[in-house]
């Protein structure tokens, strides 16, 4: 048996214990009620970070996004208005093929004329420098092509990268919208199920959490997430720059593209017309030299004629010496016949004698007049032929350069060629009322006269 010391005492110890325990219970109660707060705090805390952060993250991608898409938007209309400066390059390119067939069928009608009309004039040199700047611009305009073909690849190859990075972000921005909107209903579902004094101070400031978060692993792991997500936004700046300096580059090839259209239109309608100016020179000088030709011709028919009458007075002058001549010589041939006391060397033998010498050096004279005077008509003949060969010729090369004159570029059904232009051919005919187009290959833009 315990004496009642001992009962008294294991009592006493039990509820001694006990009262620690209670106090140990009550201790470790207000522990895990701070803790329960902590973990609510800081799991709030985390879910408003998080939150904060999908937001941030997807106010970021919108705007990228929207960036983005106005990029592509943008090099889409680059590429457009790039295309259509090729399309006007091309067209300015097959615009030449017809001035370019013009000039090499000009210098091929002008290759035709006779042999004395072929020097190289200022027409031959013009229609070279033609030939020459239709060559040039060709040239520049195949170069412009080349280059907006080149850009307009580029465009596109662009556009696919940027089209590529805006498909990936869209991707993205739709997760992290579906993680935004799942985390905002567990936020929710948590702040409903934690008790009401607890959520007061836990949805507001968290302490604890941001002493949590001082750890050196979570600062290197927060410090290397914000370092990617700068990347991320910096890539896709670089990337909308770098669109944007090639869209720059695209806006400056059309303008240098509109400027070398304008530069080789004006250079070939100068080239053009001053080849037509020079052929007109030509036509004009060369009708001087036909109307000059044509009056000699006149003055020397002239001349051919009247030397005809001449050569017709001196026939009829010798003609009208045979019956003296004959006088003479009958009478000296009677006077021979007189007595020989009469037989002397008289006045009147001496007169027949001079008269008989001057008869003869008179025929000798008119005969060698009428020698001449054939030579002479001979001479003028050759050369009237001369000047009329000479005006056949300079003729040929008149109707050649008037033909080259009256024709004019054209495209007709896409194909380029040449054409009679009524106008021009009106003026040829006022030059030459003898002047007939040649025929060309190409139907009349103008239809009266139709080249087959």
């Amino acid at each position: 048996m315990h004496t009642t010391q001992e009962w008294h005492s294991s009592a006493q110890m039990n509820m001694s214990q006990a009262s620690f325990a209670q106090k140990k219970s009550a201790k470790q109660c207000d522990t895990s009620r701070k803790a329960h707060d902590s973990t609510v705090t800081d799991n709030l805390g985390m879910y408003n970070e998080l939150h904060g952060s999908l937001e941030a993250k997807v106010k970021t991608s919108y705007r990228l996004i929207e960036k983005l898409q106005k990029r592509a938007q943008s090099i889409e209309n680059s590429i457009a208005h790039t295309k259509n400066s090729l399309q006007l390059l091309e067209a300015a390119h097959r615009a030449k093929d017809a001035p370019m067939q013009l000039n090499f069928w000009r210098m091929e009608q002008r290759e035709k004329r006779p042999l004395r009309e072929q020097v190289r004039d200022f027409v031959e040199t013009t229609l070279e420098e033609e030939k020459h700047v239709l060559v040039d611009t060709q040239r520049k305009l195949h170069e412009a092509i080349r280059k907006s073909k080149a850009m307009i690849n580029a465009l596109e190859a662009k556009l696919d990268e940027v089209r590529h990075d805006l498909d990936h972000k869209q991707q993205a921005l739709s997760v992290d919208e579906m993680c935004l909107r799942t985390t905002h209903r567990s936020w929710q579902t948590v702040v409903e199920r934690a008790p009401p004094s607890r959520t007061h101070s836990g949805s507001t400031r968290l302490p604890s959490a941001a002493k949590s978060r001082g750890q050196m692993g979570q600062q290197a792991a927060v410090h290397e997430s914000s370092k990617n997500e700068v990347a991320r936004q910096n890539e896709a700046m670089r990337l909308n720059q770098s669109a944007a300096a090639r869209e720059e580059s695209a806006k400056e090839l059309r303008e240098e593209n509109s400027r070398l259209i304008a530069r080789c239109e004006r250079a070939a309608e100068e080239a053009t017309a001053k080849s037509e100016r020079m052929m007109q020179d030509r036509i004009n000088e060369n009708q001087g030299i036909r109307r000059r030709l044509a009056n000699e011709i006149q003055e020397t028919q002239a001349k051919i004629e009247g030397t005809k009458h001449t050569i017709s007075d001196t026939k009829s002058q010798i003609k009208s010496l045979t019956e003296p001549i004959e006088m003479t010589s009958t009478c000296s041939s009677w006077r021979k016949q007189r007595a020989t006391r009469e037989h002397i060397n008289d006045p009147v033998s001496t007169k027949l004698a001079e008269h008989q010498t001057m008869l003869l050096r008179s025929h000798e004279e008119l005969r060698q007049h009428h020698q001449q005077e054939k030579t002479a008509l001979q001479d003028l003949q050759e050369r009237r032929e001369r000047l009329k060969e000479d005006l056949r010729d300079k003729t040929t090369a008149l109707h050649i350069d008037l033909n080259c004159l009256t024709h004019e570029a054209m495209v007709l059904n896409g194909r380029a060629g040449k054409s009679m232009n009524n106008n021009k051919l009106h003026r040829a005919m006022k030059v030459d009322p003898g002047f007939v187009p040649m025929p060309s290959t190409v139907g009349s833009l103008n239809g009266s006269f139709t080249a087959r």
